[in-house]
């Protein structure tokens, strides 16, 4: 059969894209890590407790299973926006607590605690969140998709859950539109007509997250906070070169390495992780001197290139070599590169404005 004829069987090709994707996968992202978190520091704390007795077993991958369904039902069962936010949380727990077992599937001997496992529900967290980013470029939003969005949110009216906001957001996606479209006249009629609540106030939690944004972008435009970051930096990149300086002396020294006592797959995670450190420490080493010649979005760029490379590479070798224990290296480059992103960007704002003096190197 002809590629074409088989584009016409495709379901989802006159699908809408919905406008909330990008937060929904973000959200059950989120939760699903969160899950395997706090399941590990519970049994942690508690010693590993088994649930049944007698030769039984309840294992957590069933509440994931129970999740799972829950979160079908609630997409299956129930029209318009509101179940998809409940939905992408359940969802990623029960995700959560599927993948955290995956030890178990992947061991002859169903061992809980291979070591690697780890890594390898690393790996799959970074392949599903660079999936969800590349679908989220792949599919825009084109003129039907933005007319269907926003008669879903005209559609909470039905049930109270039509707000200000709301109006307002369809309202945008009205302005994207192209006027001619005869569904544009209409729908803005009916929002004329429709009558919106007021926008419901944001709990304590949103407010506390918005005010803690707001104080850390202010704080990266401090210039004392940018030559924090520039020393920090040159510091990380110099250590991790001094480690890089070792381990070739240690592969060197064969008997450095036995007083070491590190086996074959501790001699590879030690020369894979610095290894891989060393390149993102590269990249942040020409990203310094570009900043320092006065290239600073070029420098900011090279700075969050070498963030990238520890994240999406040298943490998969951390998190095999010590588990869920790299979870704090992971949170704190993760806390530099949303401080760098937010730095190039408050550069790039600045470098927009004519009255904007130079900045200094």
């Amino acid at each position: 059969m002809h590629l074409s004829s088989l584009s016409r069987f495709n379901p989802l090709r006159n699908v809408a894209t919905n406008a909330d994707m990008g937060r929904l996968h973000e959200t059950f992202l989120v939760s699903a890590i969160s899950t395997i978190l706090v399941i590990r520091t519970q049994l942690w704390l508690t010693n590993y407790p088994q649930l049944g007795g007698h030769g039984l077993h309840i294992a957590h991958l069933l509440w994931g299973g129970l999740f799972m369904v829950l979160t079908i039902g609630l997409l299956l069962s129930l029209l318009g926006r509101r179940p998809r936010f409940p939905a992408a949380v359940l969802g990623g727990i029960g995700f959560g607590f599927f993948i955290d077992e995956l030890g178990k599937f992947i061991t002859s001997d169903n061992d809980y605690f291979f070591k690697p496992a780890a890594g390898v529900i690393y790996i799959i967290f970074v392949v599903l969140f660079l999936v969800s980013r590349q679908v989220q470029r792949r599919r825009k939003l084109s003129q039907a998709d933005l007319l269907r969005n926003a008669m879903e949110r005209f559609g909470g009216a039905t049930h109270g859950n039509y707000d200000a906001e709301d109006r307002a957001r369809a309202l945008e996606m009205l302005d994207a539109v192209d006027p001619s479209n005869p569904m544009v006249a209409p729908l803005r009629q009916l929002s004329d007509v429709l009558e919106a609540a007021p926008a419901a106030p944001q709990s304590r939690a949103s407010v506390l997250a918005h005010d803690i944004r707001r104080r850390f972008l202010a704080l990266t435009e401090r210039h004392w906070f940018e030559r924090l970051v520039f020393v920090f930096f040159s510091i990380w990149a110099g250590v991790v070169f001094l480690n890089l300086l070792s381990l070739v002396l240690a592969l060197i020294d064969g008997n450095e390495f036995e007083s070491a006592q590190l086996n074959e797959s501790g001699t590879f995670l030690a020369v894979a992780i610095v290894s891989s450190a060393a390149i993102a420490a590269s990249f942040v080493l020409t990203g310094l001197l570009r900043i320092r010649k006065g290239l600073r979005q070029s420098g900011y760029e090279w700075l969050a290139r070498g963030l990238l490379v520890s994240i999406l590479v040298t943490q998969v070798f951390l998190f095999v070599q010590s588990q869920f224990g790299a979870v704090i290296g992971l949170g704190f480059d993760i806390l530099l590169l949303v401080t760098v992103r937010a730095m190039g960007a408050e550069d790039r704002q600045a470098a927009l404005k004519p009255e904007a003096g130079p900045l200094p190197a």
